[in-house]
């Protein structure tokens, strides 16, 4: 039996000033966006970048407000947190055969619901896809997702030195409090294979990574092993690129705060902290003799 996805498809970030928070990505990434659009009958407007293994889809409520139950739930998200990772979109080629394997899994997914975006110019993107009960995958939201046409979506241009623009997402991490639980859901029901697990003792923490269509989730748990009722939480993401100190002075000369570069904890790696307000966690990782993409 096939795993019930192909891959991460895309990554929704919440933002509340959809102009603001895409020129501080396309200079945190060092890319131009790859579509701009709105989503009429959710009252939403979105900004996507198209990176190598998936994109990101900046998200905000469009004008004037709307009650639609998706806006809605946008704005409860944004109310008194800072932006962060929305939903988590897992990617498939057959989405029929992807319910049937999750709802022997033991999931209710709903049955596929038909959607459709319009860019600024009056080109339409269209999909269906298939939502998860969030009591059921540990209060992360996350939905099933078949494009009717995935190269509607281009690569982001990049818009700097190759050297230093993200070519990729390197990994979404994901906090939880029972490391058995997370594994049930992500590894167990949502067949994404387990590739590593590294204990951190000054941290506390044990970090375990699962490796889907070219990107890790890593689930960072208590080393102690002690389970609570939380869940998980998507807490961050952390970006490739193929030389992070030319990353480094990139950012800084976009008037971007970011840490000098330092070892990572990942054998091989060399990373910075993106230091910016009210908005995602964000790492840039270079994985030393990984070939340069663009």
């Amino acid at each position: 039996m096939s795993a019930p996805f192909a891959r991460v498809d895309h990554l929704v970030i919440a933002v509340r000033d959809l102009d603001a928070s895409t020129q501080a990505y396309a200079a945190m990434l060092g890319r131009a966006p790859s579509w701009r659009g709105r989503h009429p009958a959710h009252g939403t407007a979105n900004v996507l970048f198209g990176l190598g293994n998936c994109y990101l889809e900046l998200l905000a409520r469009s004008d004037p407000p709307s009650d639609h139950p998706l806006a809605t739930v946008l704005a409860g998200y944004l109310a008194g947190r800072s932006e962060g990772l929305f939903a988590i979109a897992l990617g498939s080629d057959d989405l029929p055969a992807t319910l049937e394997a999750l709802t022997r899994a033991g999931l209710s997914p709903s049955p596929p619901l038909a959607g459709e975006g319009v860019d600024d110019g009056g080109r339409t993107r269209r999909w269906q896809n298939a939502l998860l009960d969030r009591g059921e995958t540990r209060g992360v939201s996350v939905f099933a997702i078949q494009h009717d046409d995935r190269a509607a979506i281009a690569p982001a241009a990049p818009a700097g030195d190759p050297a230093s623009i993200v070519t990729d997402v390197d990994h979404v991490v994901l906090f939880s409090d029972d490391l058995a639980g997370a594994l049930g859901l992500w590894r167990d029901a949502f067949g994404v294979p387990e590739r590593w697990r590294r204990e951190f003792p000054e941290r506390g923490t044990v970090n375990v990574g699962l490796r889907l269509g070219g990107m890790t989730l890593e689930l960072v748990a208590p080393l102690a092993g002690a389970t609570g009722t939380r869940g998980e939480r998507a807490w961050g993401l952390a970006y490739d690129v193929s030389d992070v100190d030319a990353a480094v002075a990139r950012l800084r000369a976009s008037g971007i705060a970011v840490s000098d570069a330092r070892t990572g904890l990942a054998p091989g790696t060399r990373v910075c902290t993106v230091k910016w307000a009210d908005r995602l966690p964000t790492l840039l990782v270079q994985h030393e003799g990984r070939a340069r993409q663009v």
